[in-house]
C-alpha cells in the first residue's frame, strides 16, 4: 500500500500505460477466447450447415444446383441444449425467384436469384450476381481459417474500443476525485489525480471481471467501489503543495 501511495502521490505520467496495459491483456483474451468458440463451436455448426445445402451453383447470377429444390436447417451456435445457444434459420428455395418478406422468420433464406437477411430490425435482399460453385466437401480448414482473422480483428477492434472507453471512465473518476479531496480540504494535480483514478479502476475492475463469473455484475456498484477506493486512499494521502491543474 505505501508503494502504492508513493506512485500515486510522486510518480510521473497520468498513468495511461496502466490503461493500455488492461486494455490489451483484455482484448487478447477476447480474441483468444473467441477463437476458442470459432474453432470448436462455430466451425462445426457451419460444416454441418454445408453438408446439408451444398453442392451449390450460381450461374450468371441464378442458382442451378440444385434445381426446384426445398431445405431447411437450424443453425446451433454454442452448445445444443445450452441455453445461451442461439438458433440461425437458415433455408433454401430455389423453385422461386424471389420471396414474400412479410412474415419471414429471422434467418438467412436463398431462392433462385437472391439472398435474404432477416433481423427483428431489418430485411435485406441481394441478388445474385455472376457465377460460383460450392462443391459438397470438408471446409472446416476454411472455416477455422477466416475465424482466426475475424479473432485478430476483434483483438485488435476491441483494444481500441476498450482503450478509449477506459480513458473517458478514467477522466469522470479524475474529476470525482476533485471533489471527494475537497472534501478532506485537500488538493491536488490533474496527473496525480488520473493516476489514483486508473489505479482505482483497474483495481475495480480486476475484482468485478471476478464476480462477473459467478454472475454478479451492476455498473452501479461498480462506480460506488471506484468512489469509495478513491476516498480511502485521498484520505490517507498528503497534500500537494503544487498548483492543481
Amino acid at each position: 500500500m505505501e508503494k502504492i501511495i508513493n506512485y500515486i502521490s510522486h510518480g510521473k505520467g497520468s498513468g495511461i500505460k496502466f490503461l493500455l496495459l488492461l486494455s490489451l491483456v483484455l482484448a487478447i483474451f477476447y480474441a483468444v477466447d473467441f477463437k476458442y468458440f470459432g474453432d470448436t463451436l462455430l466451425s462445426p455448426a457451419m460444416q454441418k450447415a454445408a453438408d446439408v445445402f451444398l453442392p451449390l451453383k450460381i450461374e450468371n447470377g441464378e442458382v442451378t444446383e440444385p434445381k426446384d429444390t426445398f431445405k431447411t436447417y437450424d443453425l446451433v451456435v454454442g452448445q445444443e441444449g445450452d441455453a445461451e445457444a442461439k438458433n440461425i434459420n437458415l433455408v433454401m428455395d430455389t423453385s422461386t425467384d424471389y420471396l414474400e418478406t412479410a412474415g419471414l422468420k429471422q434467418g438467412l433464406y436463398l431462392t433462385k436469384r437472391a439472398f435474404y437477411t432477416v433481423t427483428d430490425n431489418q430485411i435485406r435482399v441481394y441478388n445474385l450476381e455472376n457465377s460460383s460453385y460450392f462443391p459438397q466437401g470438408d471446409y472446416t480448414d476454411m472455416f477455422k481459417h477466416y475465424i482466426s482473422w475475424v479473432s485478430f480483428f476483434v483483438g485488435l477492434f476491441g483494444f481500441a474500443v476498450l482503450f478509449v472507453f477506459y480513458l473517458i471512465a478514467v477522466l469522470f473518476y479524475a474529476y470525482c476525485a476533485y471533489g471527494i479531496a475537497a472534501i478532506f480540504r485537500k488538493k491536488y494535480t490533474f496527473d496525480l489525480r488520473m493516476r489514483l483514478s486508473s489505479l482505482a479502476f483497474i483495481a475495480t475492475s480486476i475484482v468485478f471481471i471476478i464476480l462477473d463469473w459467478f454472475g454478479f455484475s451492476n455498473g452501479w456498484f461498480f462506480l460506488l467501489a471506484v468512489l469509495a477506493l478513491q476516498t480511502l486512499v485521498i484520505k490517507d494521502l498528503p497534500e500537494q503543495e503544487s498548483k492543481v491543474a
